[in-house]
């Protein structure tokens, strides 16, 4: 089974945004504004697993707005490449994650169900374990967003930090969302105040625009940063691949040092 156990961290997740089976990006997460890259899901996959990637973020937009899931694709995107795939967006079932995960999806990411019942976050990090299980916390300002990043979860950053890990995740994917797909860089302020508030593993997206905004992320050396994600940067050339692992690579070998 395709495992993240054996992945060398900092790692660099390409993204891949689906809506109604197509490959999107969103600017800032909103619905009108989606951007529309073509080619078959499981197509782009394998592209960008050719140039290098040796792992996968797969986001369900449509099922986070509750439109209808893009399951089918997710699963034929886990089944076409060798490397593992994480994936989120409306996953608020163990019905949905037995589907994801048995068809061969490594990771799922939970985001709205986990903050809203850390009962059933605390049943899952049981039943299917840390590697297993991410949770996202999606930050616009000082607020965590929930339901597509669409309402405000009632929850600040440490609120929903605590809730997470009470309920023993080690995993944590931290957005900024006002910087989601609009290239403007990251958000390293947020980065920084996670790791320090939590003692789990932390994956970092939004608003990577150049190799810069890669390097300033994976600058932070810290043991606990496992990588970032890069979404339409990728798509528009903006950033390169080839480019944002060697950035990985480099950063790795200083760890080591």
């Amino acid at each position: 089974m395709k495992s993240f156990v054996n992945l060398h961290f900092p790692a660099v997740f390409p993204a891949i945004d689906l809506r109604g089976g197509r490959c999107v990006r969103l600017i800032q997460g909103k619905r009108s504004a989606e951007i529309e890259y073509g080619g078959e899901p499981a197509d782009v996959a394998r592209r960008w697993v050719a140039l290098g990637a040796e792992c996968l973020h797969v986001i369900d937009l449509g099922a986070a707005f509750g439109e209808g899931s893009s399951r089918d694709a997710i699963i034929a995107i886990a089944n076409a490449v060798p490397v593992p795939v994480q994936t989120g967006g409306g996953i608020r079932d163990e019905e949905t994650m037995d589907r994801l995960l048995d068809g061969g999806v490594t990771r799922v990411i939970l985001g709205t169900k986990a903050l809203r019942d850390p009962v059933f976050l605390k049943r899952a990090v049981k039943k299917h374990g840390q590697e297993t299980i991410m949770v996202s916390i999606d930050v616009a300002g000082d607020r965590v967003r929930t339901a597509g990043w669409e309402e405000d979860s009632g929850l600040g950053i440490e609120d929903a930090v605590r809730l997470v890990e009470t309920a023993g995740v080690e995993r944590l994917l931290v957005t900024a969302t006002d910087r989601d797909g609009t290239l403007a860089g990251p958000r390293i302020d947020l980065v920084e105040r996670v790791l320090e508030e939590s003692a789990m593993r932390i994956v970092a997206a939004g608003g990577i625009g150049k190799i810069d905004d890669v390097e300033a992320v994976l600058s932070l050396g810290h043991p606990r940063l496992d990588g970032v994600v890069i979404g339409r940067a990728l798509y528009e050339g903006a950033v390169h691949l080839e480019d944002a692992l060697q950035c990985a690579a480099a950063h790795r070998k200083e760890g080591r040092q």
